[in-house]
């Protein structure tokens, strides 16, 4: 059973899913990296967190802080923010930083409103500095909970930020993976990538799947390479004249045609989904379980496909 069909066919789908996943993923993160997703994305979570969707005060202040961005003068927003848009104040801003560390925000936040001091003091300058009532009740719980110690207070602002941002995370994963799924559905149908025809074509010839083996370290895996490795074994990719020809059938789009080929480009569309780290390991592990089982260190580590 371990050296049947099935197991070569699987190898060869998930060799075809990880290298499109590759691709995919190349081309969604030159995308993010271009219209500065990450960066946008963290903007709109911190003007949420701190109730200032117009960018005019604690969330300005706070991006015109060394710690958060020390590419920037400081100066966004200009001598009177509230005066301006929040476009207009965020224009002000040359570099948006991708990141924030959580202990960076807390002593950021503890310079911003001045909480270094007794707990009467940092009460005063809470209610001086926020005029916002919920962040206002949050700050005041946050001394009182602390009995006003500095090291505890920061602690605090700290993890409410990782809580925060733990939600602004699975917004953007949730964003990447709806345009991950575009455009793999895309690239699917712009390359005929489609699993069914795939599966077809290696389970009427096993020992292409047989020659397909995964590279060592997904870090160096180059996509070029894989693509053109499945080209080589022939692997039905891409549009051929008899496909084209089946697809239109005297000018009529053949309908079962047509259908048993957008769902195979949708079952690879979804495959990318995973992502390229899940299929590199399913890969290692059904070539592991269809060899000679896990090494010593691996049955050590429990990562073994096989006892």
């Amino acid at each position: 059973m371990l050296n049947s069909s099935v197991l070569d066919v699987a190898i060869g789908l998930i060799f075809t899913f990880l290298a499109f996943s590759l691709a995919v993923s190349s081309i969604m993160e030159a995308i993010a990296s271009l219209l500065k997703w990450r960066s946008t994305t963290l903007l709109q979570g911190v003007k949420d967190l701190l109730n200032d969707q117009e960018f005019c005060g604690l969330a300005l202040n706070l991006y015109n802080h060394a710690l958060i961005n020390p590419r920037d003068p400081g100066t966004a927003g200009g001598a009177n923010p509230r005066k301006q848009s929040a476009a207009a104040n965020e224009k002000g801003l040359k570099h948006l930083p991708a990141y924030i560390i959580a202990d960076q925000f807390a002593d950021a936040m503890i310079d911003i409103i001045g909480l270094a001091g007794n707990p009467e003091g940092m009460k005063q300058s809470i209610s001086r500095s926020l005029p916002d009532p919920q962040l206002r009740f949050l700050f005041n719980g946050i001394v009182d909970r602390t009995a006003g110690v500095l090291y505890k207070v920061h602690n605090e602002l700290a993890g409410w930020f990782d809580n925060a941002m733990d939600r602004v995370g699975g917004a953007y994963k949730r964003k990447t993976q709806f345009w991950g799924f575009v455009i793999a559905l895309v690239m699917a149908a712009a390359l005929n990538v489609s699993a069914i025809n795939i599966g077809r074509a290696l389970w009427r010839r096993p020992m292409v799947a047989r020659t397909i083996a995964p590279q060592t370290d997904l870090a160096h895996v180059d996509v070029i390479k894989q693509l053109n490795i499945l080209e080589a074994l022939d692997v039905p990719i891409g549009w051929k004249i008899a496909d084209l020809t089946a697809f239109s059938n005297g000018g009529l789009p053949g309908v079962a045609f047509s259908l048993d080929l957008v769902l195979g480009w949708l079952i690879t569309a979804v495959a990318t989904l995973f992502g390229a780290p899940f299929w590199f390991d399913a890969l290692q592990q059904i070539i592991r379980l269809k060899g000679s089982g896990p090494s010593p260190a691996e049955k050590k580590s429990n990562t073994g496909a096989a006892a």
